[in-house]
């Protein structure tokens, strides 16, 4: 375990970044390999088939990992505060909370199967294998949605290493399991389901194993019991406005889903195959910014408010020494790394499609950086009203760009909303940054239960 709060600040950046980026690298990996097993083996249709849904499942995970980065931002505090008995109520609790949660919405969302996928537009081409990759990988999300969990609660310890062995056991699990069903198995889209599925049970074990030895080394007694209902409601302040964020993130993706179904089954398929190519790059800097969002709960934590500033000015230039390299790579190689997600002799419209976006809109993702930088900035400093407030501006102009530009432009109208909501929401980002909003909202915030503690933004040179 590790207090960020010492030392001198752009190493401690760098060297809590490093493995939260290259876990991020591997987990991106297995993404992109996935994709690209199902598109050489299983074809067009198989890539359509995962991707057709995945704006449901990720808005169901999304509003979990609100959840969970939510409450590890008060972990975070408790741990800078030295409060580590409410500390482990709190993990503990809110874990048992959200598994009973997770697992009642999955079974229902199996249920409800029809009238998901009619809303969905999912295509009749794809409807059965896309029926199976749903049911297996719903019914086995909540230990999917645990790896996320079990990342977010050790970055608030300081053990950002620890991830980083798990996104390796992780990867090299899911890459072998893959290829062996769809090759050996001849499984298609089910054996692929599974092996996320296993995988994840796997790395939850070794999470809570780990878990246990913390407590263990901070002197704590066995818990008089595992889940308390107060300690829910305590971090509930950081949790509710985190599940929102994300929900309002992902309900974009739900929301935009029908539009892009809607164009052609190499619509969906392209889509698909974009997202991997934008997580790889965007994955590098929202990771990293993980660090300051630990950083700045730490420092509230401890009561050093006048470390909060240099820790955005530093996490700007850490998110940006981590992307330029892979979007450079990205642009130069561009014709090469799309090819390499469909069959050798394919060059038919999902293809061009996806170089298109690679090209001509994936450079503009230096707007999201600057989304994700303050994203996490304002979920450490605890002051979610400007961070749903920042969310849902850029939600709704995505969906008000989307629905103007799609039916003029097909797939490119949803590529050009993307990019103008990221420009919209680094703007207005940027502005109430400067303006200090923030720092009235957490100032307020903090004298509600301490009234009598001295605060100072003033940065110490």
């Amino acid at each position: 375990m590790k207090d960020l709060t010492q030392g001198n600040i752009y190493k401690v950046f760098i060297f809590f970044a490093i493995p939260l980026v290259l876990s991020g690298l591997l987990s991106q990996a297995y993404g992109v390999i996935n994709t690209m097993i199902a598109g050489k083996f299983l074809g067009e249709d198989g890539i359509a088939a995962i991707g057709s849904t995945n704006s449901f499942t990720e808005l169901i995970s999304s509003v979990f990992w609100g959840f969970s980065a939510g409450f590890s931002v008060f972990v975070a505090r408790l741990f800078g505060a030295k409060d580590y008995a409410e500390m482990k109520t709190s993990i503990y609790s809110n874990c048992i909370f959200m598994a009973i949660t997770i697992f009642a919405i999955a079974v229902s969302a199996v249920i409800l199967i029809l009238p998901i996928f009619s809303f969905l537009k999912v295509d009749a081409g794809i409807y059965r294998d896309a029926a199976i990759y749903y049911r297996v990988y719903l019914l086995g999300l909540i230990f999917i949605i645990f790896n996320n969990t079990g990342v977010l609660i050790m970055n608030a310890l300081g053990m950002s290493s620890y991830p980083l062995k798990m996104s390796i056991l992780s990867t090299i699990m899911n890459i072998c399991g893959n290829i062996f069903a769809v090759t050996v198995l001849k499984a298609g889209v089910l054996g692929i389901a599974l092996s996320s599925v296993l995988s994840a049970v796997v790395v939850d074990i070794c999470y809570f194993i780990k878990l246990k030895q913390s407590f263990k080394e901070l002197n704590l007694r066995p818990a008089e019991r595992l889940f308390d209902i107060e300690s829910v409601k305590r971090s509930f302040r950081y949790s509710l406005p985190g599940m929102f964020q994300q929900s309002a993130l992902y309900f974009t993706s739900l929301w935009i889903a029908p539009l892009i179904n809607g164009i052609s089954a190499s619509a969906t398929a392209a889509y698909s195959v974009t997202l991997k190519i934008y997580e790889i790059n965007a994955k590098n800097y929202q990771n990293s910014t993980k660090t300051l969002s630990t950083y700045t709960a730490q420092c509230i934590g401890a009561g050093k408010f006048d470390q909060i500033k240099k820790g955005v000015f530093v996490g700007f230039l850490q998110a940006n020494l981590f992307l330029l390299p892979v979007l450079a790579v990205c642009l130069i190689f561009s014709k090469e790394i799309c090819r390499a997600f469909f069959p050798a002799d394919y060059s038919g419209e999902a293809f061009q499609y996806t170089l298109d976006y690679v090209r001509y809109f994936l450079p503009f993702i230096v707007f999201n950086l600057v989304n994700s930088l303050f994203h996490g900035f304002y979920r450490g400093t605890g002051t979610m009203g400007i961070l749903i407030f920042v969310t849902c501006v850029g939600a709704i102009s995505n969906i008000i760009f989307s629905e103007i530009f799609t039916p003029l432009k097909g797939i490119y109208g949803i590529y050009l909303g993307l990019v103008l909501s990221w420009v919209t929401e680094a703007v207005i980002t940027g502005i109430l940054y400067f303006r200090g909003h923030w720092q009235k909202r957490l100032v307020k915030e903090i004298h509600k239960t301490s009234p009598d503690t001295v605060i100072s933004f003033k940065t110490n040179k």
